[in-house]
């Protein structure tokens, strides 16, 4: 059961971010999120050593999306303001949502590198392609090129989390 709110939680807290996005409403995600976040290290009783893994991988995370924007592949919408290139708050909370998942709903793939990898080489390109089907990010490249750099990008991410995540000690 725990599972289960944890990927409805994270999965819930996503489309809030997408869905605000579209709405105009882009810090009604981060909120949800935060949320999801705070109930999660409550209901799970959550070893705080988390922290150590979803807070690094926010920050990372947005460093990696806002060099994604920077290239020029695509925008977001729900920015900061019109001239700052750093990736929405909208994108931080959706990578700290989603390593809240890794010691819970995904422990299933700890130290499955190659399963991991390519779940993120779908998964990821596809949660983009979701993103700019409902407005919330626009494609400037090819949706090939763009499809092969965020495999590329997301199936290295997920066996990098995990890779720390054994590192932290979980």
């Amino acid at each position: 059961m725990k599972n289960i709110f944890n990927i409805l939680g994270f999965q819930l807290s996503w489309w809030a971010c997408v869905l605000g996005v579209k709405n105009g409403l882009p810090y009604l995600g981060p909120a949800c999120m935060l949320l999801f976040l705070g109930i999660h290290f409550i209901y799970l009783k959550s070893n705080i050593l988390e922290l150590k893994l979803i807070i690094p991988f926010a920050v990372l995370g947005t460093l990696v999306d806002t060099g994604i924007a920077i290239s020029g592949m695509l925008s977001y919408n729900g920015l900061y303001a019109q001239n700052i290139i750093l990736a929405p708050l909208w994108i931080t909370a959706m990578w700290g949502g989603f390593c809240a998942t890794v010691n819970h709903s995904l422990s299933w793939l700890k130290e499955k590198w190659v399963s991991s990898f390519i779940l993120g080489a779908i998964f990821g390109p596809l949660s983009y392609i979701a993103g700019e089907k409902f407005d919330a990010i626009t494609f400037h490249s090819s949706l090939i090129s763009i499809c092969i750099a965020l495999a590329i990008i997301w199936g290295l991410s997920m066996s990098f989390i995990f890779f720390v995540n054994k590192r932290i000690g979980f």
